[in-house]
């Protein structure tokens, strides 16, 4: 079912968080902590609330809500804000060759640049635990770095990562945190209310998203409602009603721009 990742003892990558020190967290780890952070107290979206009627003990997590959450945090890293390090084993084959490292001569993980870190392979936005296949020009030439992306495990310092964490907290951005009354600034346009109304044309199967904003915007206007945004205001609203729902009535399908003669 699309945008369920379910969480199995099978599926935990060869180094769990027991391998580490309490100093060290894996991406994955990391990212869960940040996707609670930023989702929680949110009604469970639809596509997990179908899993959990046929087995409630089963744990399963909303894979856009996890995707967003992953790429903030690279992006964080690609900006210097919060420190990548990378753990590598004792000695692992690779591609016929033996890869080897002295864990006596390493023993802490070592620091990623971020401008490695903006050239690692993406997986849906975000890095994975495991860098995929990182090469020499990806290492910047650095070969100690290479052979430790190769065998290792990507991580952030714990402390680190609560001070990150409570940082973009406080920017209260979070959809978690929409709910805080705004003393500054001007009210917001993407009203409750707004959301509801949006809610019920696609219920009563009026709109979806691939009908387009411009059809929401014409539908919400003769509707007779006064509090109609722009267009790019009400598409704003959508997206964000698709991540807090997985409502996939609400997923706005891109339309191919038409190229222009001469």
């Amino acid at each position: 079912m699309q945008g369920i990742v379910m969480k199995t003892p099978d599926q935990l990558p060869p180094h769990t968080v027991t391998d580490l020190s309490a100093e060290y967290l894996p991406l994955s780890e990391a990212v869960n902590r940040l996707s609670e952070g930023m989702w929680g107290g949110l009604p469970r979206p639809d596509p997990v609330v179908l899993v959990k009627q046929s087995n409630e003990k089963l744990s399963v997590g909303f894979g856009p809500w996890r995707e967003k959450a992953g790429r903030l945090l690279r992006v964080a890293a690609v900006k210097g804000k919060l420190a990548i390090y990378v753990l590598a084993k004792n000695q692992i084959r690779s591609g016929g060759h033996d890869l080897t490292l002295d864990a006596s001569a390493m023993p802490e993980p070592a620091s990623v640049p971020a401008s490695v870190i903006e050239r690692l392979i993406r997986s849906r936005g975000s890095l994975p635990d495991h860098p995929i296949r990182p090469s020499m020009q990806t290492a910047e030439g650095n070969e100690k770095l290479f052979v430790m992306l190769t065998v290792g495990l990507l991580v952030v310092q714990a402390s680190d990562f609560e001070g990150w964490y409570h940082s973009e907290r406080a920017k209260g951005r979070w959809p978690s945190q929409r709910a805080k009354t705004k003393k500054n600034g001007r009210p917001t346009r993407q009203t409750e209310a707004l959301e509801n109304a949006i809610l019920a044309l696609v219920n009563d199967l009026k709109w979806s998203g691939k009908d387009g904003i411009a059809a929401l915007h014409r539908l919400l206007i003769t509707s007779g409602r006064s509090d109609v945004p722009s267009q790019d205001t009400v598409a704003r609203l959508v997206d964000q009603l698709h991540s807090k729902t997985g409502d996939m009535k609400l997923l706005r399908v891109p339309r191919a721009r038409q190229k222009q003669t001469r």
